[in-house]
């Protein structure tokens, strides 16, 4: 999958994010696996980008408010189906 990562924390604007391919997790047993269609960067999220918080995983990749659809689940999951959005 490609996901922006942050390489050095930085400034956005002086390449702190680079474009990488990352394998597609797979979803623990009471988790769904979301295609991300659409991500919102929280003011947290540029706090680590560019430096001003300390980055707790190397290749961080910022955004947690993400709509999209259920591309897979684990065998605990219960009412959610195939392509449904989510969010």
């Amino acid at each position: 999958m490609r996901a922006w990562s942050v390489i050095e924390p930085g400034p956005v604007g002086t390449g702190a994010l680079r474009l990488v391919e990352k394998p597609v997790p797979v979803p623990g047993d009471d988790e769904l696996l979301v295609r991300v269609r659409t991500c919102g960067v929280c003011r947290t999220d540029l706090h680590v980008t560019e430096g001003d918080l300390p980055v707790h995983r190397p290749g961080v990749t910022p955004g947690h408010e993400v709509v999209g659809v259920v591309a897979g689940w684990g065998p605990a999951v219960r009412g959610f189906g195939g392509g449904e959005r989510v969010g």
